[in-house]
């Protein structure tokens, strides 16, 4: 006897149901996902994000320039040559009496020499000269060599003297590389604080994934078992469309939930790689995520993080390089006062005859007094500068004081800030660990309900409505535990990241 089209339009219905379920799940793991733990996602992001390769060239970058200010203490070696002929008519010259004689020479001079400065704001010279000329002078032949050496130094004695522009540069740029070494230890924490999130994200994506694939389970069982007793005649087929109903519905939230998984392994895959397009499959985290012991109390979250957040000390150094300009500034405000010395020999060779015959002059000669010191030379004295009313020098000083003081208040102000920052993380960890565990004791309850009103629809003693309506709260439920146990760790990373303790690998929360 042939069923009614009324019976057959359920059963048909339920195949097809039923196969569009298999399809969707063969669909989503047709390509399988790669299995990752929080430490190998902690390892691939320190190696290979690209925000963290950037900030890690700031430090070398730093160094290079302290290479340069230290630059400024290099010697600097100079020489010269020069070839030249020259003449003069002579004559009377009422703007210049020393030009008196008649000559045509020609010349060959060198010059050499060493410059540079000394860490105490000494300045020296060492040089060297070599001249030697021939030709023709007031009617007679000459030929002549002249040599020299020497050494000058000035030395401030006030300004300048404990710290100048140079040395300020310096000390500048030493306390920069701190600071940007800090600044890499800042990006590491947020990385790996980034990476906990996104992981944690990723295993509530992945588990609520699979806690809708059970429903769709338990949906398909009860569709299978009315389908049976209309079959028998004890349901009629619109008895089933409530379940029909919700299990289409349950079918968009798995589609739903496939792709927050997609999005969520795309977060991830983003903070740990360096090239998106090279591997587009999907993470499945790996292993459990135990709960952590809850910190021991505010008082020492907040000593860690105003000692340990590197924020924090990038603000002190930036205090201690207020500090260094306004003690140049300070510097700036004293009279030059500079002591300059010199020490130097001299030597020559010079022979005149008069035409046809040419004199000849001896090198040797002239190195020989250079050698022997015969024509020294020195020099010591005082240079004394100082502006009339120094008042561009007064008003950098001030500005460098209010800088400075500057400094210290922002130092204040991120104090003020950490501190709020770690005691919201320290509430919101409190408040997750209590709502996990009444989270918990729900999803227990909700379960103990399912099956009791299941054993009563085996029974003929419930409907169809009832059980939908509880499996709907079993699940609720069961999200609720879930989203609190990740925002749990969420939050104890977001604890450890304020307070700056949050280690580089392993996690403070390891896969179980």
């Amino acid at each position: 006897m042939t069923a009614p089209w009324s019976q057959r339009r359920g059963r048909v219905l339920g195949v097809l149901l039923l196969g569009l379920s298999h399809w969707n799940l063969g669909a989503a793991e047709s390509t399988p996902a790669r299995p990752i733990t929080l430490a190998q996602s902690l390892a691939q992001a320190i190696r290979l994000n690209l925000g963290l390769q950037v900030e890690r060239l700031n430090p070398g970058i730093a160094r290079d320039q302290l290479g340069v200010s230290q630059g400024y203490y290099d010697p600097v070696f100079t020489t010269g040559s020069r070839w030249e002929s020259a003449s003069d008519s002579g004559g009377f010259d009422p703007v210049d009496f020393s030009r008196d004689a008649v000559y045509s020479a020609d010349s060959t001079a060198v010059r050499t020499g060493f410059t540079g400065f000394a860490p105490t704001g000494l300045s020296y010279t060492l040089a060297g000269n070599y001249a030697h000329s021939e030709g023709e002078r007031n009617l007679l032949n000459f030929d002549s060599y002249g040599v020299a050496a020497g050494v000058a130094v000035e030395q401030p004695l006030l300004k300048n003297l404990w710290i100048d522009a140079p040395r300020l540069t310096i000390q500048l740029n030493r306390k920069w590389i701190e600071i940007m070494d800090q600044g890499v230890r800042w990006t590491l924490l947020d990385l790996v604080n980034q990476v906990h999130w996104a992981y944690f994200e990723l295993v509530y994506a992945t588990e609520y994934r699979e806690l809708q694939e059970q429903l769709q389970g338990s949906r398909q069982r009860l569709i299978a078992g009315l389908n049976r007793q209309v079959e028998q005649g004890v349901l009629t087929p619109a008895d089933t469309l409530p379940a029909q109903v919700q299990w289409a519905t349950g079918q968009a939230n798995l589609i739903a939930a496939g792709n927050a998984l997609t999005l969520a392994s795309h977060t991830l895959q983003q903070l740990i790689q360096d090239d998106f397009r090279a591997d587009r499959g999907s993470l499945r985290p790996l292993g459990s995520l135990p709960l952590p012991e809850d910190p021991d109390n505010l008082q020492s979250s907040w000593s860690r993080g105003l000692a340990t957040r590197p924020d924090l000390a990038q603000l002190r150094i930036e205090v201690e390089r207020g500090e260094l300009n306004a003690r140049f500034r300070r510097n700036q405000l004293f009279p030059s006062l500079n002591v300059v010395a010199g020490y130097g020999r001299r030597g020559a060779s010079t022979g005149q005859l008069p035409p046809p015959l040419q004199p000849q002059a001896s090198a040797s000669q002239a190195f020989g007094q250079l050698r022997d010191g015969d024509v020294p030379n020195d020099f010591v004295g005082l240079v004394f500068s100082l502006p009339l009313t120094r008042s561009a020098e007064r008003s950098a000083f001030r500005a460098s004081r209010k800088l400075k003081d500057q400094a210290e208040l922002r130092v204040r102000q991120l104090e003020e800030q950490v501190l709020r920052e770690i005691a919201d993380a320290y509430a919101t960890v409190q408040s997750t660990r209590q709502r996990t565990a009444a989270a918990a004791k729900a999803v227990a309850l909700a379960e103990e309900a399912l099956r009791a009103e299941e054993r009563k629809l085996a029974g003929g003693r419930s409907s169809v409505f009832f059980v939908l309506q509880l499996q709907d709260e079993h699940l609720t439920a069961q999200t609720t535990e879930l989203r609190a146990r990740i925002d749990h760790l969420q939050a104890l990373s977001q604890l450890h990241f304020a307070e700056g303790s949050l280690p580089e690998s392993p996690s403070p929360v390891p896969p179980g």
